[in-house]
């Protein structure tokens, strides 16, 4: 027995003691002060930590190595090691199957997109030729997804033919527009069970657009880190990508019931609660201090996606959302600022300061209002429509803002189910705006260029692309509230 009682005192003092580096004396492991001397200990948990955060970023750039060397052996046709990095891939739990069948029951709010895509779009007024374009773009997007499944805003052209495409942005944003691109996808009601099928015209081969659909949640997952943030945190700006990304998976789970997708798109929707400003909206980082309705505003529509499609604890951000809205919109016009109530005419020094302003950062609130609020203001909102329809879209030079047309379009139609005045004097505009200015020659066939664009420059023709399909798909990709009464009765 006191030979156990010994055994059981020095694994004890193993597991709960050390020495202080100071006077020696015994210590435990848990105190960040001796109590014989003061002396500060080693924070060893925040060395296990750091430790565990090096792994994770140590393993993620070993995944996307791997995944490029996989890129580049199906490039060259070199079947048998792309054979053996596959299977490498799967066992580093980073491959395809990993995700498990996407055979579940999609949620019925997205389910619509499969089933009325055509109904709702002609409810909601869209052409013919909307429809088209929007096709095309999902096209050009297929034609331009790398080996991997994902999409690059710097290395596309990688994809292009003898004439490329033109229109590379920075590769900091390869999470964010992979994510946009799947978006694009899942608006049009395509998943990995989806059947339709075309014959490129630019390369000649067989698209199965299931199979684009699949690569690119399996590609969007594999970007994820042990915490569950898309994208990894090298970039000053990763928020933007994590929320995107956030959003992607929560649809994708919403529409596939996937069960192996719940744990990732759980995970991203932790880290996008965990990384919210306590009480406030988000940034470029986690928890950095400072807000932004941008980012707000992407958070929101992952968490309220999230939320239709069964994910955990989405509506928790919610308050915090509406009292950073609340802060930065002014109470005489409902305009709604960017980091402050009031901020003005966003931009980027260099880029794009002689493009006119517009009030995006308007619309994207006015979405986010009424996701998180059943009964939102209508003398807010109504307020915030005009605003709107008194800059309606125009593809002119230094007028072309495709992120605010993304925002307003979306604002518009959730406002009012697409049935409203307000909603009817954009979306035409909108419509003429987009297609009459999608790329209809080679390899650019179905996208759109970024130089015309204000914000085309940060994720350039990916990017531009994804939100002109994503805008044109509107009445359909947000057909959950295509059935809803108006808010308003307008006069």
């Amino acid at each position: 027995m006191r030979r156990v009682a010994l055994a059981f005192l020095l694994i004890a003092s193993l597991a709960f003691a050390d020495n202080c580096p100071r006077c020696r004396r015994d210590v435990d492991k848990s105190w960040r002060y001796c109590p014989a001397c003061g002396e500060a200990q080693p924070d060893r948990l925040k060395a296990v930590d750091d430790a565990a955060k090096q792994a994770a970023a140590r393993k993620a750039e070993l995944l996307e190595s791997l995944r490029q060397l996989l890129e580049a052996c199906k490039e060259a046709g070199d079947t048998e090691r792309a054979k053996k990095v596959e299977e490498e891939l799967e066992r580093l739990g980073a491959g395809e199957s990993q995700l498990g069948g996407m055979d579940g029951p999609a949620v019925a709010a997205f389910a619509v997109r499969i089933e009325k895509r055509g109904e709702l779009s002609k409810r909601a007024g869209m052409s013919e030729e909307s429809e088209k374009a929007v096709d095309a773009g999902l096209m050009w997007l297929a034609r331009h997804q790398k080996a991997t499944g994902a999409w690059s805003a710097r290395g596309f052209d990688a994809c292009c033919g003898a004439t490329p495409c033109g229109g590379l942005a920075e590769d900091d944003n390869d999470a964010g527009v992979t994510g946009l691109a799947l978006l694009a996808f899942l608006g049009a009601g395509i998943t990995p069970k989806s059947e339709l099928s075309w014959k490129d015209a630019v390369t000649g081969r067989a698209v199965a657009a299931g199979d684009v659909v699949r690569r690119g949640i399996a590609a969007l997952v594999a970007m994820q880190d042990e915490e569950g943030c898309v994208g990894g945190r090298r970039t000053a700006k990763y928020m933007y990508s994590h929320a995107i990304g956030a959003l992607a998976l929560a649809e994708a789970y919403g529409m596939t019931g996937a069960e192996g997708l719940r744990g990732p798109a759980q995970r991203a929707i932790d880290f996008l609660l965990m990384a919210q400003n306590p009480g406030r909206g988000w940034r470029y980082t986690k928890q950095c201090g400072d807000s932004d309705t941008s980012v707000t505003s992407w958070a929101v529509a992952a968490l309220d996606a999230a939320n239709v499609a069964g994910l955990k604890n989405a509506k928790n951000g919610f308050a915090g959302a509406k009292a950073w809205i609340d802060e930065v919109t002014d109470p005489t016009y409902f305009r709604v600022g960017y980091t402050a109530r009031g901020t003005g005419k966003v931009l980027v020094q260099g880029r794009n300061e002689d493009w006119d302003g517009h009030e995006a950062l308007t619309a994207a609130a006015m979405t986010a209002r009424i996701r998180m609020e059943a009964k939102a203001a209508p003398e807010i909102l109504d307020a915030q429509a005009k605003l709107l329809v008194s800059d309606l879209p125009v593809w002119m030079e230094h007028k072309v803002d495709m992120y605010y047309w993304f925002h307003g379009t979306e604002a518009l139609f959730t406002l009012d189910a697409g049935t409203g005045k307000y909603w009817k004097a954009w979306a035409k505009t909108a419509q003429d705006a987009l297609v009459k200015h999608q790329e209809g020659e080679g390899c650019a066939a179905g996208s759109w260029d970024p130089a015309a664009d204000r914000w085309g420059f940060e994720g350039g023709r990916v990017y531009t692309t994804a939100i002109g399909v994503l805008t044109l798909e509107t009445p359909y990709r947000d057909a959950r509230t295509a059935e809803a009464p108006p808010r308003k009765k307008e006069k």
